[in-house]
């Protein structure tokens, strides 16, 4: 049983080493023509074509980082992900969300707003990658469940009687990132087997 053990983690191993090669290769080519693109040398591109461009390139960008992350074997095998603490810009971040879902938003006829509250400060201390992903998975069910209206996302203090899972949260120092639309939504019964975990 040990050496089918070994051997099925060994094929494991070989295969995301694999599977990393196959996918970096299509996206390094993607980056690259996203960059010439998005540089318009001959000028022959509209502002809103390049501004397509970059947006393909940071997209793409994300996407690579985060392969190199689901295929770090050393994580995989350590069962753990490291976090990468450090100054994240508010502003920054709303223009990151915009460039990512107004378009895609607007293009299924949905109004999209980013709201960032006053108050807060010009960043925070977190692992940005991590957050921007995070965001981006909520927003992309939005997108996906919300067939008409809008999609709004507000970056504020958390409200004064919300509630969390966790005790440490502080209404007065911590910062909430909220999605909301006017999709189907999830019935109360299986929001906890879809988030707490």
């Amino acid at each position: 049983m040990g050496k089918e053990v070994e051997l099925a983690s060994q094929y494991k191993s070989d295969f995301l080493a694999n599977m990393s090669h196959e996918l970096r290769t299509p996206l390094n080519s993607l980056l690259i023509l996203a960059k010439l693109l998005a540089d318009n040398k001959e000028g022959n591109l509209t502002d809103k074509q390049r501004e397509f461009a970059r947006t393909i390139h940071a997209s793409g960008t994300d996407l690579l980082e985060l392969i190199n992350d689901v295929l770090d074997l050393s994580k995989i095998e350590a069962g753990k992900m490291l976090l990468h603490i450090e100054p994240m810009n508010l502003t920054e971040l709303v223009a990151y969300i915009q460039r990512n879902f107004q378009h895609v938003a607007e293009a299924k006829g949905l109004r999209f707003s980013v709201h960032l509250a006053e108050g807060l400060p010009d960043s925070i201390e977190t692992d940005r990658q991590r957050v921007e992903q995070i965001v981006k998975n909520f927003l992309s069910n939005a997108v996906k469940f919300t067939q008409t209206g809008s999609i709004s996302v507000r970056i504020a203090r958390p409200a004064a009687d919300a509630e969390f899972s966790h005790s440490q949260i502080q209404a007065e120092s911590d910062i909430t990132i909220s999605v909301t639309d006017t999709g189907i939504g999830i019935p109360e019964e299986k929001q906890a087997l879809i988030f707490e975990a």
